[in-house]
């Protein structure tokens, strides 16, 4: 039983993760469009920027999945 534990307090702090970058996507787009823009060698280029609505979008709609798993067991 105590694995079960432990396994459920990472999943917990993995969804705690999950949410908190969604909301920093939701409160800062243009951070996040520079992020995806950079190249793993520091490049610049490739597909054109998500919009900043594009990006609160889904950064809103992952928060909201996010706290909606981590209140999940409080309603059961």
């Amino acid at each position: 039983m105590p694995l079960l534990h432990h396994a459920g307090a990472l999943l917990s702090l993995a969804l705690v993760f999950w949410t908190g970058s969604s909301l920093f996507a939701v409160l800062h787009p243009g951070t996040v469009r520079v992020l995806a823009r950079v190249g793993r060698d520091g490049e610049t280029g490739g597909p054109a920027p998500a919009s900043d609505w594009r990006i609160r979008l889904q950064g809103g709609l992952m928060s909201l999945a996010g706290l909606i798993l981590l209140a999940l067991p409080m309603l059961l």
